[in-house]
């Protein structure tokens, strides 16, 4: 199957401020599963590097999934994710 640049866009909160945001996430996937898996994926890799004081990966390609700019202290709402297919 095809694949086609996603957007996965994550709302995040800081606790106990009120802050809210949103983090974004894109890359090549063949469907809007397949994205919001992928993005789940490069969060986790990025959070267990990051929790072992390591750097995290950078994308091999614009068109590869990858996770940058983590915040300490934000929490990532993924049961209110949406992605949208962004290149079609």
């Amino acid at each position: 199957m095809p694949q086609f640049m996603w957007e996965v866009d994550v709302p995040i909160e800081r606790a106990g401020t009120g802050e809210r945001g949103v983090h974004v996430f894109t890359g090549l996937a063949e469907n809007g599963r397949e994205a919001r898996q992928a993005a789940q994926r490069v969060w986790e890799t990025a959070l267990l590097h990051t929790m072992a004081n390591q750097d995290i990966p950078t994308a091999a390609s614009c068109t590869d999934w990858s996770a940058r700019g983590l915040r300490a202290g934000w929490v990532l709402l993924w049961d209110q994710a949406t992605h949208k297919d962004i290149c079609r």
